[in-house]
Parts: C-alpha cells; structure tokens; sequence
C-alpha cells in the first residue's frame, strides 16, 4: 500500500553530503583542461588535482559512518551524473550562435574534450574511487574503528596513484603533452593529492565523530559484499 503520509529520512546528513560530493566531480570535471603552475612546486597540474582530491576525503567520511553501500551507490550515482553534465555541456556548446558572440571558440577549447576526459576519468574512477572506500572499511574491523586518520591517509595513497597514472595517460597524453610533461605532471600532482590526503585527514575525522553521534550510527562491514557492480543493497555491517 502507498502511503499517503510523509516519510522521516532515517539520516539527517546524507542528503547535504551526497550533493557536496557531486558538486566537487562536477567542479573538477569543469576544471579538468586548466592547467596550473605554483612557484615551481606544482609544476605542470590540471585543475581538476586541486578539487578532485575533497572527495576522497568525503568517501572516507561517509564509509566510515555509513557503511560501504552508501558510499557505493553514491560513487556511482555521482559518475552518472558526471557523463549527464558532459553530454549537456557538449550538446550547448555546439549549437550554434549569432554572428556577434566572440567566444564560440574559447567554450569549445574549454569544454570541447569534456566528454573524453569523463570516460577517462570514469574507469579511474571505478577503479581509485573504489580502493578507498574498501581500505577505509575494510581496515575498520581490525582496527576496531580506530586510527581513521591512519586507514585514511593509506586509502589515498593507494587509490589516487591509480587515479593519476589512468587519467594522465588517457586524457592528457598527445596534444602537445609528451611523455616527459606527463611524467613532470604526474610527480606534481601526486605530490598535491598526498597533501591534500593529510591536510583533510584531521578535520575528516572530525567530521566523521560528528555525524556518528549526530546521525546516531556507525556502521561496520562485517557482511558486506564489497563487489563494486552490486548495486542492490546487501547485507550490511553492524551499526555501533
């Protein structure tokens, strides 16, 4: 039977994080083609390293308070979302304009490989996006939900060298990116993902005590079946 009245969300949070984290995709997708230098230390960087790294840190969060289909159905739900944006932008900006718009040109140069950069970013994704969320629960249970910092900062390590290594030779080598200026880029952005990942640790474990108490529930995988491809629910872990 349909009920007819309204329903109370078991979480008070999800909703705002699920669309901070699309939000942060999206905001890298767009950034994905501006490169950027910083005092020769960050030598060769898309802009996309600069934002990309905040949803590791939030797929930490909601693993660790959540449980892992939470944040597997939303790391799929956000690359969905990631293929719609570019196929929306593409479709724009290929339309035509009138004769006094000057900067047809400037939307296709930004925009214009959007779409390959997606499907690039998309099996890095599966693959980095994954990995951290399985360290960070896996590692919960003989941790004993201790040392998050510690799962955390070895989630992003593993998972965002596979990020970097796919992206950067699928979207970027060719086009005036050589070998050599990819290798620079790698080095670069790694470096910056690494910081990122223990710059955001502290105030991701923060943030993470704060939603267990506030949302009441800490969830620990025990029974879960980590296959990223199974979307319908599973039998979950625990909730401490």
């Amino acid at each position: 039977m349909i009920s007819t009245s309204p329903k109370v969300m078991p979480y008070k949070y999800i909703i705002f994080l699920a669309m901070l984290f699309v939000t942060i995709d999206l905001s890298a997708v767009s950034m994905a083609y501006k490169m950027v230098t910083i005092n020769g230390l960050f030598k060769i960087n898309s802009g996309a390293t600069f934002i990309f790294p905040i949803t590791y840190a939030l797929g930490d969060i909601i693993t660790e308070v959540y449980g892992y289909n939470m944040a597997r159905k939303l790391i799929w739900f956000s690359l969905f979302f990631q293929f719609v944006f570019a196929f929306l932008i593409t479709a724009v900006i290929h339309l035509p304009s009138p004769s006094f718009w000057q900067s047809e040109l400037d939307y296709i140069a930004v925009f214009g490989s959007i779409i390959k950069f997606v499907s690039a970013a998309a099996v890095a994704n599966i693959i980095s996006n994954f990995m951290n969320i399985y360290i960070v629960s896996k590692l919960k249970i003989p941790f004993e939900g201790k040392l998050f910092w510690l799962r955390s900062i070895l989630s992003a390590v593993t998972s965002e060298f596979i990020l970097v290594v796919i992206i950067l030779y699928v979207a970027f080598y060719g086009g005036g990116m050589t070998l050599s200026k990819i290798w620079v880029m790698f080095k670069s952005s790694y470096f910056l993902d690494i910081t990122y990942a223990i710059a955001l640790v502290v105030p991701s474990a923060f943030t993470a005590n704060f939603l267990k108490k506030s949302e009441n529930v800490d969830v620990y995988d025990y029974n879960t079946n980590f296959n990223p491809f199974k979307l319908k629910q599973t039998v979950n872990g625990h909730a401490h």
